[in-house]
């Protein structure tokens, strides 16, 4: 039988939470890109396989440059690939469901070519240099909050600027003024003069490149490898994310860390509760994200523009 009183230790906890906040990190890269897209009235469904792309190039390009290189061509690959649903839907005008689609079988066919082509079938997949974990002074001198929070990766820190920075840029600047008035009235944006196109154009490069460094958190981060699947869905979860968050930088950040916790906790409670089933575990925190979703996908806060195509 278990011995439930495991759960009371407090080393356990502050590993799981430790874990989710690292665990956090690619989704939140992810849905903070995708809510820039989506602010501007686009929704980008390639998401996933951009991150699965940037993951792949992160660790190639970590492999031969280190770490910082790796997540420069992770962000560069995204980048490519944003701009490329840019092409489909804001210059060739197709609907945005069959770009993502389109741009997503692309995206997961031309990294599993290159990933074949790079370590053929039967060879060992070489380990990649992770980002380094960062400790802040002080602050990670503080008990249990300071092993949890301040004692992370760099890219952990990274997302948490990005969320802030782009909160401030949305509330604060015409550039976000700009990229708001093209996702809620791109008729009356375009009189004021505002380049409604190519507002949706740059929010989708962002947006991709942005999860391009969310999957290089994935490889560059945790697991200093890559093996197919290695996103595990994680950039569906971002779309959903982003929903729960209320379109929202600092709201995405919170979801992510929701889905991330029980991510964590799964993860330990399989080994902590051997008789139970492992599959429930693996499930829980895609069924609490969804009941999350149904919970609060309510009310008219989303983008008025969102998924209706581009007036250039």
């Amino acid at each position: 039988m278990t011995d439930f009183s495991v759960w009371a230790d407090p080393v356990l906890w502050r590993v799981t939470l430790a874990g989710a906040i690292r665990l956090a990190t690619p989704i939140a890269f992810a849905a903070i890109g995708e809510m820039v897209a989506e602010r501007a009235g686009t929704l980008n469904l390639s998401i996933d396989a951009v991150m699965t792309a940037g993951a792949l190039a992160a660790v190639i390009a970590a492999a031969v440059g280190g770490w910082l290189a790796g997540v420069a061509a992770a962000a560069a690959v995204g980048l490519l690939l944003g701009l490329a649903m840019a092409a489909l839907t804001v210059v060739g005008r197709l609907n945005q469901i069959v770009a993502g689609i389109a741009v997503s079988l692309v995206g997961y066919g031309l990294s599993d070519y290159v990933f074949e082509l790079w370590q053929p079938s039967g060879q060992l997949t070489p380990l990649a240099p992770l980002v380094p974990t960062v400790r802040l002074p002080g602050l990670s001198a503080i008990p249990f909050i300071g092993d949890v929070m301040f004692k992370q990766s760099l890219l952990t820190y990274g997302a948490v600027a990005l969320a802030a920075l782009v909160s401030f840029v949305l509330r604060r600047t015409r550039l976000g003024l700009m990229l708001r008035a093209a996702g809620d009235d791109s008729a009356a944006a375009s009189l004021r003069g505002v380049a409604v196109g190519q507002m949706r154009g740059l929010s989708l490069a962002f947006g991709g490149a942005a999860a391009g460094v969310g999957g290089a958190a994935i490889t560059l981060g945790f697991l200093g490898s890559f093996t197919e699947g290695a996103t595990g869905g994680r950039g569906y979860v971002a779309i959903a994310v982003v929903i729960i968050g209320r379109w929202t930088p600092l709201g995405a950040l919170a979801a992510a860390l929701l889905f991330a916790a029980f991510d964590s906790f799964s993860l330990r409670a399989q080994t902590l509760l051997p008789g139970w089933p492992g599959e429930a575990f693996s499930m829980l925190p895609y069924v609490v994200t969804l009941l999350v979703l149904v919970l609060t996908a309510r009310g008219n806060v989303a983008p008025v523009e969102l998924g209706r195509g581009s007036d250039a």
